[in-house]
């Protein structure tokens, strides 16, 4: 018998507003919780309440850039476990490897496929399976 999915606590951030929305339903549609912050400083204070369990993190953002909020999350102590997946339309092997050392577990161009996306949370859910 294959398990369910898990249902999973997702933090969208990107300063592109109608991407965060779209993000936020699509992942609902799955069946999953998630909520979105349009810059850093949002994104940091409703991750402390909202303690994702995965945040899907534009790296372009204007100001406090996604490199320096994921550095800044990992710092915290309620988000230890979570994971970081940058959604990005900065592919090029530079931006994966800055990614990387910023400490993303992942790095997706936009447009997101979906079905990457899934596959990176049945990951998690194998990972979940197994702490069991």
């Amino acid at each position: 018998m294959t398990a369910l999915p898990h249902i999973h606590r997702i933090l969208v951030v990107d300063d592109d507003k109608a991407c965060a929305q779209t993000t936020v339903w699509v992942l609902e549609s799955l069946g999953h919780t998630a909520q979105m912050a349009l810059n850093g400083r949002a994104a940091i204070e409703l991750a402390k309440s909202f303690h994702p369990d995965v945040v899907l993190l534009d790296i372009g953002i204007p100001g406090m850039n996604g490199y320096v909020i994921c550095n800044a999350m990992r710092a915290e102590p309620v988000l230890q476990n979570t994971l970081f997946i940058a959604q990005t339309g900065w592919g090029e092997k530079e931006h994966r490897e800055r990614s990387k050392e910023a400490g993303f577990d992942y790095h997706l161009v936009k447009p997101v496929d979906m079905e990457a996306l899934k596959n990176i949370l049945l990951v998690l859910d194998k990972k979940a399976e197994l702490a069991v």
